[in-house]
């Protein structure tokens, strides 16, 4: 490695240190946010993380959608189709 790829690398990894240290202040921050309304006001206490870390960002990629069909539902969808299909030309199976 060369000089200026030793600094890069360095400068690197200490942008990447002081970015994770940032996220932990974050959380330490908002866990003692929680920890006082849970103490002082257990009403307003939010009911699951989405709602507790919504002015985070961290759950705003994750979109709650249809769950995943797995491989065995596609296949029998696709064998009753074809069953379905063999049946109504007539065809035994």
């Amino acid at each position: 490695m060369t000089y200026r790829e030793i600094i890069a690398a360095i400068e690197g990894y200490q942008k990447r240190f002081k970015n994770d240290l940032q996220i932990q202040a974050m959380f330490i921050y908002k866990i003692g946010e929680l920890v006082g309304v849970a103490v002082n006001d257990p009403k307003k206490y939010p009911k699951n993380a989405k709602e507790a870390f919504k002015k985070t960002g961290i759950f705003d990629d994750t979109e709650e959608a249809e769950p995943k069909k797995q491989d065995w539902e596609i296949m029998k969808e696709r064998v009753n189709r074809y069953a379905y299909l063999k049946k109504k030309r007539g065809e035994s199976i």
